[in-house]
């Protein structure tokens, strides 16, 4: 049986993708999309008939794919503490939206990666900062993080 218990979701949208306008323009209307292909491929389950509580968190755009991440049922989310590593140890999935549509559990190295990114955005941007937080790579020049927590990051 799938878990049902808290799960952070990396979701990756190709150029080749028909939702990629979508991702970019509005990627919270994906994560219903996401979670009911996370269902179905039984590698998330809930008791419940709608959507699950949903938390987007970051997003990433390049020209030629989008990353997202989202968080289901993490009732002890803390956007203050999400800097701390010990915060970010939670399940990940991946969801793949290209000419194809596949849903996984990710394997221990995507997971402790998508964890540890998580904490490093929410460190870089700063005390007081709330997801989602969003890097646009498609600019021409790297993100900038004017207020970090951790003084290194200038």
């Amino acid at each position: 049986m799938a878990p049902s218990g808290p799960l952070r979701v990396l979701v990756i949208v190709s150029q080749r993708s028909p939702l990629l306008a979508k991702a970019r323009d509005s990627p919270g209307d994906l994560l219903p999309v996401a979670v009911q292909l996370l269902k179905s491929n039984n590698v998330y389950s809930t008791r419940e008939e709608s959507l699950p509580q949903t938390k987007l968190l970051a997003m990433q755009i390049f020209r030629t794919r989008i990353f997202f991440v989202f968080d289901i049922a993490n009732a002890s989310y803390n956007a203050r503490l999400g800097h701390l590593p010990e915060h970010n140890q939670i399940p990940v999935a991946v969801v793949h939206f290209s000419k194809k549509r596949s849903a996984y559990a990710a394997n221990p190295w995507v997971s402790r990666r998508v964890n540890r990114d998580i904490a490093l955005l929410h460190n870089a941007n700063g005390f007081g900062a709330v997801p989602p937080f969003v890097e646009d790579h498609t600019l021409g020049k790297p993100p900038q993080y004017l207020n970090p927590r951790d003084l290194s990051l200038f």
